[in-house]
């Protein structure tokens, strides 16, 4: 049995811990600690979970010259300064390391890989795997069959096989590859153009990065040029990308013994971090850990998953599958003033998905799992659960908690359960406490909030292809996982309410976002019915437009191409007919859709034009055409959208399943999708109620410019008005082009469109387009205010906040980046107006929900899309549900001008537009 040896790249795993999507630590007297805690913590997993024989970890010098400085005066220049708060804790996670008697090495003029090519070099001889704790690329030559890479964030081992299968190449060829890539993050020359799959191909035919040069003449005319002008530095190159495996300096496996690790000793360090909990889990090492057990290393399916934290709390998850059982826990259930619960199921979609089972917990490490559908295991009758729990779950006095609580109650509704009582939702509170947050996953915020790894679901059902549902699984085990979610909902619950008690946000949570969990549980609910044979008609049309569409590109082009390969597409752009290059990205010549649109206007051959049209009606017919009819819910017959209060950082509600955003409501093709939407009975229509420039209409009321509001106030068309108003005309003498500048100005002010974007837009001269937007602003001066307020206070505060006190941190502007700050002047402004109309329609549909639930209107909210809401309604009732519905909207919240609703109704969703 080999022993294993690893050997942390200690700068990439302090930089990790950096820049890891972890909540600032800091101590109480201010020293900040995110990184070191999250460096801990991966250590002493890494301990606990592989348990090492021989543990070392190796570190640069910082700025000491190295010898590829000396050979290279350009490498790693382009580098920016480490933070500040990165040396601070760089130099306390080094402390903490040489304190547990972990050996550290590190030598100048050379870098930390060149010591781990070193060591790795020096034990070759020895029975031992060793184990390069980094996902540093330059690392992949030192692979063998007895030096693998190590992945700690996943607990994945990266040996020679995975690396072929992975990336295509062997490690033997890694050095060659690097050779012709160079590597920007270094600074490092390579080939212009070939990038690591290039490369991978030309390696694998010709053997070297020296092979390659002598066989120039053989590649494409351009690459080989390319590769021909390399020659002079290809040397360099590969000194600089190959790493030292002689570095000169003093080692013993003997000194990276994990028996030597002395954990007591960094106690008082964890006492003055305050790191509680690390400390803890120190405490049992100290007592139980055995480092040093030599447990055999083979490959990355043998070696587990990634190192979470140890979790030190013992749990009592209890399994109720016995009537008696389940009546004791309906009185201690209905004891409660407050709970957390989760449901398991069948799948993804709340309605069309089977009930498993139900968790409960009111405190932390307890919890309570019901099973009511399982192929193995005990489970009792769904409707007897039903009928024990639906008096609780019903209890408006009762409250109840969850991670995304609209499933849930989405679920419960199928057999008959109204959830009533929600008192917290975790993951939208979270959402609105951070909203940059990188997730709002129960795994994420367990992780961040609590260091708690979760169970993965995958460990139960399994991935891919071979992927089974919950109820095939043993009851035994989704007790396990049940259970815990409900724990670490609670726990959450723990943990988040009291950030939000108190919080800026609080009202807004409290009187808008929560609420508006039961109107988008009734929507998902209700659905909307679809008309799946018009759409076969529809796609039948669209297939043979596309073969038209596809024989013209080919007469066009004098030959047959995939105009699906972009490659293909651009060898005939750009080659064939010498179109102009117009941008250039990572993987070669773009022939994206602003490309193609561009080249449109700049030639008479049909081809860009002609495949613009068919990716248009490819990608329509791939995501609704083809795929709206298999959405159909087989339980009602209809489409169950699902819409998201926690997908848009600016508060705007996102939809998927399908997106309803993308449907493109300004072609033919979009309208003719739209005509699936319909209602489901022949005596009931779709009523669509559509706020009217409801973003400028806030940017009057926030900018009180006495023209705009006034223009508002007289209900004059706003867009005559502006560009009468700009032009100096009255609004009979404005023209049609005159409007539609005045329009284009109007809505690119809340995005910050500059005179180049409008120019595009317009197809004018830049000149002629920063002219009229001069001119716009010097007409209404209170608009150019507004903007520099809002990017002068988001500047000041960090965020941009909107009506009702949604808070967007706008990190941009403090950037030394001009496009980044750039960026975050726009985000400024729009998070203000466009976010506030994200209040303001939500403010409307918990009015409107609150009208229908008190009888005082018939009508159903179906789909909420961008500024317009959907309902369906009984025709004899419209016209006066239509009523109260454009009450409701144009008053859910005062603005200082009209707020206006066009309504409309037909019996699909197009003609009511």
């Amino acid at each position: 049995m080999r022993k294993s040896f690893y050997i942390l790249d200690g700068h990439y795993q302090i930089y990790r811990a950096f820049y890891a999507p972890f909540r600032e630590l800091n101590t109480a007297s201010g020293e900040p600690t995110r990184a070191t805690y999250v460096f801990c913590s991966m250590l002493l997993g890494l301990i606990q979970q592989r348990n090492p024989d021989y543990l070392a970890m190796v570190l640069d010098m910082g700025d000491e010259t190295t010898f590829r400085r000396e050979l290279d005066a350009n490498y790693k220049a382009n580098r920016e300064p480490a933070p500040e708060d990165l040396h601070t804790q760089a130099n306390r996670i080094t402390q903490i390391v040489e304190t547990l008697g972990v050996s550290t090495y590190c030598l100048a003029g050379f870098e930390a890989d060149d010591l781990m090519a070193t060591i790795a070099h020096r034990m070759a001889g020895e029975d031992v795997d060793v184990f390069l704790v980094s996902r540093d690329k330059d690392l992949q030559q030192l692979i063998t069959d007895r030096v693998h890479m190590f992945d700690v964030s996943k607990g994945e081992v990266l040996d020679a096989a995975a690396l072929q299968e992975q990336k295509g190449y062997t490690p033997q060829q890694a050095v060659e590859i690097q050779t012709l890539t160079g590597d920007s993050t270094d600074n490092i020359p390579g080939v212009p153009g070939i990038g690591t799959k290039t490369a991978a191909k030309l390696i694998a035919k010709y053997g070297s990065a020296h092979s390659v040069l002598q066989h120039a003449d053989e590649l494409t005319p351009k690459m080989g040029e390319r590769v021909r002008a390399f020659a002079d530095q290809l040397p360099k190159t590969r000194v600089l990308v190959t790493l030292r495996s002689d570095a000169p300096f003093d080692f013993s496996i003997d000194d990276c013994r994990t028996d030597r690790i002395n954990f007591a000793a960094v106690r008082p360090i964890f006492d003055e971090l305050e790191f509680n909990r690390l400390r803890d889990q120190l405490d049992r090492m100290i007592g139980t850990a055995q480092p040093g057990g030599g447990q055999e290393q083979s490959d990355s399916s043998e070696n587990g998953g990634p190192c979470p934290p140890y979790q030190p709390e013992s749990v009592d998850y209890q399994m109720i599958d016995t009537h008696r059982k389940l009546d004791t826990f309906v009185e201690k259930l209905t004891a409660q003033s407050c709970f957390a619960f989760d449901t398991e199921t069948t799948g993804l979609n709340p309605v069309a998905v089977d009930l498993v089972g139900l968790s409960f917990s009111w405190k932390a490490g307890e919890a309570y799992y019901l099973p009511v559908r399982a192929a193995i295991g005990t489970v009792l009758p769904v409707d007897t659960v039903v009928e024990k729990l639906k008096p609780i779950m019903e209890d408006p006095s009762i409250g109840k908690v969850g991670q995304n609580i609209k499933y849930d109650m989405l679920v419960l509704r199928q057999v008959g359960i109204e959830t009533v009582g929600i008192t917290f939702d975790t993951m939208i509170a979270a959402f609105l406490l951070d909203p940059l947050a990188r997730s709002r996953s129960m795994d994420y915020l367990a992780k961040t909030l609590l260091d708690h790894t979760m169970i993965p679901i995958t460990d139960l059902i399994g991935k891919g292809k071979n992927q089974i549902t919950m109820d095939q699984i043993d009851t035994e085990m989704v007790c396990e996982y049940a259970a815990e979610d409900a724990d670490f909902t609670w726990r959450l619950y723990d943990v988040i309410a009291p950030r939000m008690a108190g919080s800026p946000v609080e009202t807004l949570y409290r009187e808008t976002e929560l609420p508006l969990v039961e109107v988008l549980t009734e929507m998902g609910h209700n659905g909307i019915a679809l008309d799946s044979k018009l759409l076969r008609s529809l796609g039948e049309s669209m297939g043979d437009r596309m073969i038209e569409l596809t024989k013209e590109v080919h007469q066009a082009a004098e030959h047959e191409f995939n105009i699906n390969s972009t490659q293909q597409l651009a060898v005939v752009l750009f080659d064939e007919l010498g179109l102009p290059v117009v941008k250039k990205t990572k993987t070669g010549r773009s022939t994206d859709a602003d490309t193609l649109q561009t080249l449109a206007s700049q030639t008479d051959n049909p081809i860009p034009k002609l495949v613009l049209e068919y990716r248009e009606l490819s990608k329509l017919k791939s995501t609704y055409i083809d795929t709206l009819p298999k959405m159909v819910c087989p339980r009602t017959g209809r489409i169950h959208a699902s819409f998201d209060q926690t997908g848009v950082v600016t508060g705007r509600l996102s939809s998927s399943d399908p997106n309803l955003q993308n449907i493109p409501i300004r072609t033919e093709t979009g309208r003719r999708i739209r005509e699936a939407f319909i209602a489901g009975d022949p005596k009931n229509v779709l009523l669509a109620a559509d706020y009217s420039q409801v973003e400028l209409r806030l940017l009057a009321h926030f900018c009180q410019d006495a023209a705009l509001m006034e223009a508002f106030q007289t209900g004059q068309d706003i867009h005559r008005s502006v560009a009468a108003q700009v032009n100096g005309l009255s609004l009979d003498e404005v023209t049609s082009e005159q409007r539609s500048a005045a329009k284009a100005v109007n809505f690119g002010i809340i995005y910050g469109q500059t005179a180049f974007g409008l120019a595009r837009t317009l197809g004018i001269p830049v000149g002629e387009a920063r002219a009229f937007i001069d001119a716009y602003f010097e007409r209404y001066p209170g608009i150019r205010t507004f903007i520099d307020d809002c990017v002068a206070r988001a500047k000041e505060l960090g965020y941009a906040e909107t009506i009702l006190g949604r808070r967007r941190p706008i990190e941009e502007l403090r950037s030394r980046n001009k496009q980044q700050v750039s960026l975050g002047e726009r985000l400024a402004v729009n998070t203000v107006v466009q976010g506030s109309a994200a209040d303001l329609i939500k403010r409307a549909m918990i009015d409107i929900y609150r009208a229908h639930q008190a009888g005082e209107l018939e009508a159903k909210m179906l789909l909420q899309v961008h500024d317009e809401l959907v309902f369906e309604v009984a025709e004899s009732r419209v016209k006066k549900d239509a009523q109260l519905i454009r009450e409701k909207m144009e008053n859910a919240m005062p603005l200082r001008v009209p707020v206006v609703v066009d309504i409309a109704w037909a019996h699909n969703w197009a003609e009511g537009k």
